[in-house]
């Protein structure tokens, strides 16, 4: 809550350990002592990531009402809901006096004020719609929306990437959501590129689709039904990457020494290498004079 910065808590390993022995692991990523610091921690790390929410109220004069902390889902199920981004310095002006919020629906709107569906009229000077959104996959044929077999809560591919059913079809960043989207959708396309090009060992339809069906399950369980559920991946960041990274038969441990591996945050720039740098890239993309 601002006392240790965010990337500390949830971008280094350690921060993934605790949100894995709480939530528990990806399923794919088959980390066994993981699963079973999952089965022993969770009782600590709901009673811990509850303290944490706590904090996050009280600095934004919010423990009480219906958004408080103690009367909805927790920090790291609301985090999977709805990717919040803290913003600190809306904190300070709720704190100053300079903000006041209201959260609600809409029945109407006067001049300057708006009338709420459980009957407050209140003054507003600014009214934010967040109204979600909707993935549109009309782009493929009936045919092969059929065999991508999109769900209400999303598409899920094997890797968060390809299809099981439908060859030579990969996606890049639309079905993947990770705190870090530059380092994120550069992994997934190193990946990507390997796999049409067989540099990987993948397993066979019927394995991968086993693979999609423990995904879809263990979101299922406890994340908040959204329409993108099935390219969650978020605060589970740094074990996808070592995912893909095994895949690519590529070193996925990237820090220094044990101490920055286990406490420091990682960064886009620790994936450096994976794909080619931009200006290495260029220089090697660019046609001869």
């Amino acid at each position: 809550a601002n006392l240790i910065p965010f990337q500390y808590v949830f971008l280094s390993r350690l921060g993934q350990a605790l949100v894995v022995g709480y939530r528990g692991t990806l399923p794919e990523a088959d980390l066994t002592h993981m699963k079973f610091w999952n089965r022993l921690g969770w009782p600590l790390m709901a009673g811990a990531f509850k303290a944490v929410e706590a904090l996050f109220g009280a600095q934004f004069g919010n423990l009480t009402g219906k958004t408080s902390p103690f009367l909805k889902k927790d920090v790291v199920d609301d985090f999977y809901g709805y990717a919040q981004v803290l913003d600190y310095s809306m904190k300070e002006a709720v704190k100053n006096g300079k903000v006041n919020w209201e959260m609600g629906t809409c029945e109407s709107f006067g001049e300057n004020s708006l009338k709420l569906r459980d009957g407050k009229e209140i003054d507003a000077d600014v009214v934010i719609f967040a109204t979600g959104f909707q993935k549109d996959y009309n782009i493929f044929s009936d045919d092969v929306k059929s065999k991508l077999d999109i769900q209400n809560d999303g598409l899920y591919l094997w890797r968060h990437t390809v299809p099981a059913n439908v060859p030579n079809l990969g996606f890049v960043g639309s079905e993947l959501a990770v705190i870090s989207n530059i380092s994120g959708y550069g992994v997934q396309a190193a990946w990507l590129g390997k796999f049409w090009a067989n540099e990987i060992d993948a397993p066979g339809v019927e394995k991968m689709q086993q693979d999609i069906e423990a995904s879809k399950s263990w979101k299922r369980e406890w994340m908040p039904t959204t329409p993108s559920r099935a390219s969650l991946v978020l605060l589970h960041q740094i074990h996808f990457y070592d995912l893909l990274l095994k895949d690519m038969g590529l070193p996925h441990f990237r820090k220094s020494n044990p101490l920055a591996e286990a406490f420091m945050p990682y960064e886009s720039a620790d994936y450096n290498g994976v794909i080619a740098p931009i200006g290495q890239a260029i220089k090697d993309t660019a046609p001869e004079a």
